[in-house]
Order: structure tokens, then sequence, then C-alpha cells
């Protein structure tokens, strides 16, 4: 059912268990998997202006999502890395919009029952409600 499915990383550890998830889920539907990870600019400020900081980031992303890639080679599913540049929640909307995604799988923290006012202001929270694919949130 799932054919194009997206996985927004950051550079952290903690998007094992979306992986697993997203590997199951292209397994199934004999999918492919694009990791993405958005470089956050910084406003006012352009590429070319810090050209060699948003390079060493663009390596050190790229880096990561090879790392994470091997994972899903040794399942056998097809992915390929994704890294863009602006705002993460919008490029997040945006790329899945533009390349006809199935399916968002993030991770997304746990919301404290008692005071849940900053968890719904999290990126992945933020992300649910604006796409226009679905979207499935594991909790880390």
């Amino acid at each position: 059912m799932f054919k194009r499915i997206l996985l927004p990383v950051d550079l952290t550890d903690r998007h094992q268990q979306a992986l697993d998830v997203a590997a199951e889920l292209a397994a199934q539907s004999g999918g492919a998997i694009a990791l993405l990870h958005v470089i956050e600019t910084i406003a006012g400020l352009s590429l070319e202006e810090e050209k060699d900081f948003y390079n060493r980031l663009d390596r050190a992303a790229r880096t990561h999502l090879d790392r994470l890639g091997k994972v899903l080679e040794k399942h056998k599913i097809f992915w390929r890395p994704e890294v863009c540049y602006g705002n993460r929640t919008s490029e997040c909307v945006r790329y899945a919009m533009e390349t006809a995604t199935d399916l968002i799988i993030l991770t997304a923290p746990r919301i404290d029952l008692a005071k849940p006012k900053p968890g719904l202001g999290s990126m992945s929270y933020a992300i649910g409600i604006l796409s226009q694919c679905p979207v499935l949130l594991v909790k880390s």
C-alpha cells in the first residue's frame, strides 16, 4: 500500500524504531524509503555567506544518512538519501508533496500528559497537521 515512504531524520541516533517500522512497511509493499535531513538555515544569512559552515553540515548529514541506509540495505530495502535546506517542517511537507509520498514516518516525543502543551509544539505534531498524506508517529 505504501510505496513511497518518507523518513525525516535529524543527526541523532533516536530514529531506530521509526527506521525499523519504515523498513517493515517498505518490505511488505515493495516500496522505497527516502531518508530526508533538512538543514535549518539561518534567517537573513544566505547559503553562500556561510558556505563552509553549510558544507560541513551537509557532509555530516550525508554520512549519517548513509549509515542509516546501510541498515535498510541489510533488509534489501531500496532507499535514497535526500538533503535540503530551509525550515524543517515546511521542507518535509514540501518534499512529501513534490515526490507524491504515500506515508511520512516520524519519530515523535512522548507527551507528558500532565503538561501536554510543550509536546504539541513539536515538529512531528506540526508535520502531522500540515501533511497532505498519512503520517505515522513512532513514539520514542
